[in-house]
């Protein structure tokens, strides 16, 4: 019986010792080799699909490309490697302090699409800040986040207000700055005419200081311009 414990036990260490050395060509074989490096003319690139590594050896993911579909990079470097025993070519890339490297065949070439959303996403939370002084009265918070209902917001919040007496004038003065305020966040997606236009109907209305002779003044060009800004905001994309 101690015999046969024996052999037993034999056979297992022997099992143990020798797992090891099979499993090494196996591991050897997945590891990454690198066949050649070499740079390349800067070409723009962007992709929405693949791994950004930080080693031309790929052991280390960095970056899912997904998160950086709307990313431009600038592919500096090429590498050609084995991996898997299979070859592949890679991009070392690079946008801002973002950096690695990448299988090529996830690249497309060009710069990234434009991030419409989150431009609008941006633009209605910069007005909803320049729209916080006008009157409680006025004031026409945009219901949804689009560029129809910030014109309509526009429009509503200064297109046709009324001060009255001595009480108005700080009233009237808020409102004015606060629609200044409303025009910086657009006037940049602005060209040509219709933003030279907008530009001499922002600088009268900043040019009126409101006392209680002008407040109808105030309110007219304040008008004008609130509608000029509607129509153009109602445009953008």
């Amino acid at each position: 019986m101690n015999k046969l414990m024996k052999t037993g036990l034999l056979a297992a260490l022997s099992i143990v010792l020798v797992a090891p050395s099979l499993t090494t060509p196996a591991s050897a074989k997945s590891k990454v080799k690198v066949l050649s490096t070499s740079k390349v003319a800067h070409k723009t690139y962007h992709g929405s699909m693949g791994n950004i590594y930080s080693s031309v050896k790929l052991t280390h993911r960095k970056y899912k490309m997904s998160k950086y579909r709307y990313t431009t990079w600038t592919a500096t470097k090429k590498a050609v490697i084995k991996n898997h025993g299979k070859k592949g070519t890679l991009a070392y890339i690079k946008s801002g302090s973002k950096s690695g490297w990448i299988y090529k065949k996830y690249l497309r070439s060009g710069k990234a699409p434009f991030n419409k959303q989150k431009r609008l996403n941006n633009t209605y939370t910069a007005y909803l800040k320049a729209l916080m002084p006008v009157n409680r009265d006025d004031k026409d918070t945009p219901g949804e986040r689009s560029y129809d209902a910030l014109a309509s917001s526009i429009d509503n919040s200064w297109g046709n207000n009324g001060y009255y007496g001595e009480d108005e004038v700080k009233v009237a003065a808020k409102d004015k700055d606060a629609l200044i305020n409303a025009y910086a966040v657009f006037k940049n997606r602005f060209s040509g005419s219709q933003r030279k236009n907008l530009d001499a109907m922002a600088k009268q209305l900043d040019n009126l200081e409101p006392i209680t002779d002008n407040l109808d003044e105030v309110a007219s060009t304040m008008g004008t311009f609130a509608q000029a800004l509607s129509t153009a905001v109602g445009d953008l994309s």
